[in-house]
């Protein structure tokens, strides 16, 4: 890779993207030789690759110049031209709230098990690090899509029940991890947690707000088949009152990044892309908006420059 400045942000992101790089079939870690993330983060050795035995939930853990990176892995991305696999994965954002022993309030129900089906092996990975340091470096958790959301809750755990010192969290495209009270109780602990979310990209907005619910309601309802089913997935997360943590970066649709865009102004812009979708049945624009990958707003918002002077390919 050529001499690129990259941020902080920049390289947890790309963290975040090597996490895709544990094989669900194995749980190890093996990234191809050319990639768009492996030379920017530029872990020093191999990290560790930590898969649940149901191989749906995942985490790298190592080390490079800035500290220890806890990163985990997102659900694998849709069909994007089949209407079923975009509903099925949709779905995995929606959970009722459920309450733990460890956490404030409440919290998504399949994100916290997905969590606890390997925190102690995270744990473990991180004390490892931690001990075998003669100066402790600092720790920073992170995630993509549902990945973000088991960073925050994990954070959380990890400070809490293991004092683990967390320096920073750094979320991207996550979903939101729990309601009012978790908001409240984790933001008390985690002061400084960031969450980028990017133009169009909807996972952001779950699982949904009652206003966004009667919004999309009233869409879906003017199309057949997938927009019935989908409506009822809206319908289903009424009340849940989920709560976004952190303080919020978006990228803009010409890639700039800017603080706390409203509500309503990134909510207008997945309604239209996702009725557009609808229509045409073909959900790559949900797809380009949800991705890490180059030439999209994730990669370009957070790393400008780094896949224009990469020799890695994307």
């Amino acid at each position: 890779m050529s001499a690129t400045t990259t941020s902080l942000d920049c390289r947890l992101m790309c963290a975040c993207g090597c996490a895709y790089y544990i094989q669900t079939s194995d749980g190890q870690y093996n990234p191809p030789p050319s990639n768009p993330f492996t030379g920017t983060v530029n872990f020093s050795g191999t990290p560790t690759a930590i898969q649940s035995q149901d191989q749906l939930n995942a985490c790298l853990v190592g080390q490079n110049a800035d500290g220890i990176i806890v990163a985990f892995r997102g659900t694998l991305p849709p069909d994007l031209d089949d209407p079923d696999s975009v509903l099925d994965w949709l779905q995995d954002f929606f959970a009722a709230p459920t309450t733990g022993s460890n956490v404030p309030g409440k919290v998504h129900s399949g994100f916290y098990q997905a969590v606890m089906s390997i925190l102690t092996d995270v744990n473990n990975a991180v004390q490892t690090l931690l001990t075998g340091s003669e100066t402790p470096p600092p720790v920073y958790v992170t995630g993509h899509s549902k990945g973000g959301a088991m960073a925050s809750i994990s954070a959380y755990v990890l400070s809490q029940s293991y004092q683990v010192p967390i320096q920073q969290v750094v979320t991207f495209a996550s979903p939101k991890p729990g309601d009012g009270d978790f908001q409240t109780g984790y933001e008390s602990v985690i002061g400084n947690q960031v969450r980028y979310e990017n133009y169009g990209d909807i996972v952001p907005l779950l699982p949904p707000s009652d206003t966004f619910i009667a919004l999309m309601v009233a869409l879906l309802a003017l199309i057949p088949d997938v927009g019935q089913d989908l409506a009822n997935l809206f319908k289903s997360a009424e009340g849940w009152d989920y709560q976004a943590v952190g303080s919020e970066e978006f990228i803009t649709e010409n890639f700039d990044v800017i603080s706390n865009e409203s509500w309503a102004a990134q909510t207008l812009a997945v309604f239209l892309e996702l009725g557009e979708d609808l229509l045409e049945l073909n959900f790559s624009s949900l797809g380009d908006a949800h991705s890490l990958q180059c030439g999209y707003g994730y990669m370009s918002g957070t790393c400008p420059g780094v896949c224009d002077t990469s020799d890695d390919e994307e």
